[in-house]
Order: structure tokens, then sequence, then C-alpha cells
């Protein structure tokens, strides 16, 4: 089952294509072309399709099984892939399932053309996680509760993977952070013995003081230059993506997805004049917990994950070379515009309705 390439069409200019490609060619740096919005153009058609549902919801299961048996009568040829529990799940209604089990996530990069959410945004954070180097396109179908990622509504499914398999839909390149945790040492952590994989991050990284009753405090670095003392609740790295979840909620800034920046947010802190910093997308952060911590640390991972942190570990973020390239609106009005208006209510005023 190899990878089908595809090229990107600048949405928003004359440009002449960028040349088909690998996805895992398809890499983010500071300033890089890949960033914005483009049009897809696939190489030829894809052959296999990944689909991620959110677990333990009659309706996502309801809508899961409509579209594999969908897909697969209406794309014979095409393999659909999911996760070995759904697999597991659903085995007598879909028996034509293909299976990449959790020990070989690489197999994911290396096979999957596009992949397909069903839910909320954790299952859009959830994909994310399973893809630790290059992510193939995304379509994503609301069924969750706040559904800020999920770009389309599950019952034009048929319309929208129709375009997606014909590559007639727009792709936004959102970044990724890449993180890691370190003992004083430098070694990564250890859990039960085993060390702890680096991880890629679609929303935030969040240092937090969790269940502890003490403020926690965070020597941050920037460029292995000292930045601050951080005395808080917490501290959240975001993606632009991000900015408008966990880090909006404690203060932050709501970024446009196509900037290039990193957002180090503090989660009430003890200083007032403490507000958040745009970082360029070259910085390096370290947050070190500080010798004055009298307490451990929660380090959560896009809210999927924790691990905890003693004084002298400390955790690196940067921006990933790997971003993840969601399937969205380019010209029918309904992008990120749309989506801050109404489903934030940003703006708005009391009793206000948005038209």
């Amino acid at each position: 089952m190899a990878l089908i390439s595809y090229a990107l069409v600048a949405a928003d200019k004359d440009n002449d294509l960028i040349e088909p490609r690998r996805p895992g060619d398809i890499v983010q740096v500071p300033g890089s072309t890949y960033g914005g919005q483009y049009a897809l153009k696939w190489s030829q058609k894809p052959n296999n399709v990944l689909i991620v549902k959110k677990p333990n919801d009659i309706k996502t299961e309801k809508a899961f099984i409509q579209v594999a048996n969908w897909l697969h009568q209406s794309q014979p040829d095409m393999n659909i892939i999911v996760e070995p529990e759904v697999a597991e799940q659903f085995q007598k209604e879909l028996p034509f399932v293909h299976v990449i089990e959790k020990s070989h996530k690489e197999d994911y990069t290396r096979t999957v053309d596009f992949a397909v959410t069903l839910g909320g945004d954790g299952t859009m954070l959830h994909l994310s996680s399973l893809f630790p180097k290059a992510a193939p396109p995304v379509v994503s179908f609301s069924l969750g509760t706040l559904c800020f990622l999920m770009s389309y509504k599950f019952e034009k499914f048929r319309h929208v993977l129709d375009d997606m398999i014909a590559g007639k839909v727009g792709l936004m390149m959102r970044m990724r952070l890449f993180c890691s945790l370190h003992q004083p040492s430098g070694k990564r952590i250890e859990v039960d013995g085993v060390e702890v994989d680096d991880r890629q991050v679609m929303n935030e990284v969040t240092l937090h003081r969790g269940r502890f009753p003490h403020l926690t405090t965070i020597d941050c670095f920037v460029d292995e230059q000292y930045l601050t003392e951080c005395v808080a609740d917490g501290l959240i790295v975001s993606t632009p993506t991000g900015s408008t979840a966990y880090s909006l909620s404690a203060g932050g800034p709501i970024v446009h997805p196509s900037v290039q920046s990193l957002v180090l947010t503090p989660i009430c802190p003890r200083s007032l004049s403490f507000r958040t910093v745009l970082l360029p997308p070259s910085s390096n952060i370290e947050l070190k917990i500080g010798d004055k911590s009298r307490s451990q640390t929660e380090v959560s991972i896009d809210g999927q994950e924790i691990f905890m942190l003693h004084k002298g570990e400390y955790v690196k973020v940067r921006m990933s070379k790997y971003p993840i390239p969601c399937v969205t609106h380019i010209s029918d009005g309904a992008g990120w515009e749309k989506d801050i208006n109404e489903l934030l209510k940003w703006n708005q005023t009391f009793g206000s309705n948005i038209q």
C-alpha cells in the first residue's frame, strides 16, 4: 500500500504548482512556503484512507458505519484503515476494514493517503498523535461539542469525500509543536523504566500545578537565554491553532492558523504584569521546574496525556516541521473568520446574532 503524492496550489494568488511530492517531504520551517491555504491536487487517485472516530458515542458509531460502507461501495479498490479497537468492535458489520497496530505508528505515515475524522476537536487531536512525523490530508466531520477544527457537517460527507478523492478541496497547513521531556541530566524522562517518546502537538503543551495547592515555579528560557521566572498555576505553549483553546481561556490572544508563531501564556500568574508573549517560529523554548517549586508539576500534551515533572526536570518545545494538512473551505465564506464568529461568538454583544 504505497503512498500517493500530491501537489499544493496557492489558493489566494496566481502561482505555479508546488511540485508533487510524498507527504513526508512537505515540511514547515520558519518562513517556509508551507503555511496558509492551498488547493489539493493528487498525482493519482488515493488508495488508502484512515477513519478515526470519537469513542463511546452511539451517534458517532452510526456515522462511522455509514461512512465506511459508503466508501467500500463507491470506492471498492480503496483500502479502509481503522484503529485495532475499532476493527474489533465492528468486525461483524465491517469485515473489510484493515488495521494498523498501535505499536507500529510509523506505518500510518507510510501508508495513509488521507484521513477522515468523525467527532469533535478531541478526535482531531487524537489523530495528530498517531502521526509522529508527516501527516496526511485530514477531512473532519462535526459530531462533537465545539468542533472548531471540524470543517464540515456530517450530512455533507458524500459530497465532501467525492471532492476529496477528486482533489477538489482546500488545505490549511496547521502548524504543530515538537515537544520533549527531560531529566536534569538531559536524558528523556522515564515512566515505569521506559523513556517517554518525543511528541507532536497540535494545540498546546501545558504545565500546571494540578491537584497540588501551591503555585508552581517555572524557569523560562528562549533560545538558551533566560526569559523569566513564572510563578503561577501554570504555563501554556500553544500553536496558532491552539490559541483558541486553553490559551484563550487563560487570557491569550487569538492567532490566525496561518501565522507561524509560538504563544506563551501564563495561567493565573502571581504577577499581574505577566502577560502572553508571542514568539517567532524559530524559537526554542525550555521550561524548567524551578528549585523554589514546592511540589510536582503536571505536563499535559494536547489534553490527551499527562506526565509528572520534578525539580530540575524540563520541557523543550519548538516548532515542528510536520504540519497537519487540514481540509478546509476555500471560497464559500465558511472559513476561519466564520468559525470565530459562530463558534466562539467573538466580539458579539449579548443577544446578538451573526448573519
